[in-house]
């Protein structure tokens, strides 16, 4: 019997063990920002920007048990969020959520504690009650904390519904940041969005716009997959009607583009923005317009005239700083090749919130011409601005262009047909399309070219690197971040990497980079990072 009361003992303290002594409900606490949502327990929070949320296990138990004893009616196990601020006033937060029980109306809140440097506040509805406990840390007057107290405790709800509900726009707003990629899409994959708000569809496309950012990924596959099967399902254009003899592949794509080009001053290709072989299509297509004498390159993603003048006078490779889509790597090296090439890099994007945005971005590129006759302009942009018919939105920025140059440019739209061919190019012409197309650009691409750097920099010399993985005593999946070193070392982590790759801690992985010096970096899923920084010089 002796064994089974010792199996006995060992299970009780294990369970006491896996028994939270804080909020149950605790493990549903979601931070947006400085923004506390906790739709199990029905309460959203606004801190202020400042705060740090830390884990309740960073509790000073001790301490705290102590000064509680003052507050017979607020227990340990109602803590159900921590944090402090990292900027003056500085002080520990604690917020208690217990049921509406006992009643303390007789007592003042604030209750103010000068020796324990303390401040107490509550609120409640009908069925519960919440408390807000700061506790100073710094040698601010109380009169700074206690106004930071009455601001969030006038913040805090205790329902979620469309007015304080949690919105994957809102979440991407806060992780968009990011460089560790890992960490953003598990913030979108957890959110706690109602799905009453119907939000799928806008989750989705911040979850495919992250995941672009790596290779190697399953999780992009998996999201391109579901959108490609919907997308060729629904599709007008049947490709199967098409005469295959009048369509052009690859080489011949390529060169029928060239041979269009000689005629015309603009030519405009548009991308959707989760795909990098998008981009990819557009570096082989500069090699092509440059023998023609094209020499700028008009970026929609380029943040401002400014972030072009950088890359156009200082350095010949952007940064992070240069526009959200730029981060992803194979825009970067749209970029770092246009440099190479000549190209001078315009930004065209619209920031005059009084002019249609379509208009403000067809007079920029008009600026390009009326300043320069001579120009020759590549514009690559996002899906419908270079649609040369009015949708039923409005005129889009090809249209505007033409009507303020007249200037009809060459348009080639690779983002409206999807297909599963063998070729890496497909280039259709309007006029091989079925009847009773409407003509909304010039040529067609199918685009299934493979997205890796030989496809990037097929002239160069390539190596192989080996990245040893195994000294990282991170989480099982990593994500590898590949710095150009010159770049790295003026830019750190501001820099665009050249590549990024989704792996497993246990991997020793083997890559084919263009010979160089690089810089590795590694982040795990919680964002933790690789100590120092690993050169990759050796082939291996």
């Amino acid at each position: 019997m002796l064994h089974y009361r010792y199996y006995f003992l060992v299970f009780i303290f294990f369970l006491l063990l896996s028994c939270s002594p804080y909020h149950h409900l605790a493990k549903y606490n979601y931070v947006n920002k400085s923004r506390l949502i906790n739709t199990k327990a029905k309460i959203t929070v606004q801190y202020f920007g400042d705060t740090h949320f830390g884990s309740l296990e960073q509790i000073d138990k001790t301490s705290l048990r102590s000064l509680l004893k003052k507050y017979p009616f607020l227990r340990m196990k109602d803590i159900l969020a921590f944090s402090e601020t990292t900027i003056a006033p500085r002080y520990a937060a604690y917020l208690f959520l217990n049921e509406y029980g006992k009643d303390i109306d007789t007592l003042e809140f604030p209750i103010k504690d000068t020796l324990a440097k303390s401040v107490l506040f509550q609120t409640a509805n009908n069925q519960k009650r919440a408390y807000l406990l700061l506790i100073r840390h710094d040698s601010i007057t109380m009169k700074s904390v206690i106004n930071d107290g009455e601001e969030i405790l006038k913040s805090i709800r205790f329902k979620i519904d469309s007015s304080n509900a949690l919105t994957y726009s809102s979440v991407f707003e806060n992780v968009r940041d990011d460089i560790n990629y890992l960490r953003a899409s598990k913030k979108l994959i957890n959110a706690p969005v109602e799905d009453s708000l119907g939000q799928d569809w806008m989750q989705y496309q911040f979850l495919t716009t992250i995941n672009s950012f790596v290779q190697n990924n399953i999780m992009y596959d998996s999201l391109i997959n579901v959108f490609e099967q919907k997308r060729i399902r629904k599709q007008k254009i049947n490709i199967a009607s098409i005469d295959t003899s009048k369509i052009y592949h690859d080489t011949a794509a390529f060169s029928k583009i060239s041979q269009e080009s000689k005629s015309n001053n603009v030519v405009m290709v548009n991308e959707n923005h989760w795909y990098p072989k998008h981009r990819i299509f557009t570096i082989q297509l500069l090699k092509k317009l440059k023998k023609n004498g094209f020499n700028y390159l008009a970026l929609e993603a380029l943040s401002s005239s400014f972030q072009a003048s950088k890359i156009t006078e200082e350095r010949p490779y952007p940064t992070l700083s240069a526009g959200y889509y730029i981060q992803e790597p194979y825009f970067a090296h749209l970029i770092r090749i246009a440099k190479e090439l000549g190209y001078k890099i315009i930004a065209y994007e619209s920031s005059d919130m009084a002019v249609d945005r379509e208009l403000g971005q067809a007079k920029k590129l008009a600026a390009i011409i009326e300043n320069d006759p001579k120009a020759k302009i590549l514009v690559h942009a996002g899906i419908d601005h270079i649609l040369e018919k009015p949708t039923k939105n409005g005129k889009r920025m090809a249209v505007y262009l033409k009507e303020i140059t007249g200037i009809n440019p060459l348009t080639i739209n690779q983002v409206e047909i999807i297909d599963k061919t063998t070729n890496g190019l497909t280039l259709i012409p309007f006029d091989e399309l079925p009847p009773g197309q409407e003509k909304i650009n010039d040529y067609y691409v199918i685009n299934n070219i493979p997205t890796n750097l030989k496809n990037t920099y097929p002239e160069k010399e390539f190596k192989n690197y080996k990245l040893n993985l195994r000294n990282f005593n991170l989480e099982t999946t990593l994500l590898a971040k590949i710095y150009n070193k010159e770049e790295f070392d003026i830019y750190k982590k501001n820099a665009v990497p050249v590549l990024n790759l989704k792996t497993k801690n246990s991997d020793d992985l083997e890559i084919a980079l263009p010979v160089n010096d690089y810089v590795l970096i590694v982040l795990g899923e919680q964002g933790e990072t690789s100590k120092g920084e690993i050169s990759l010089k050796e082939e291996i």
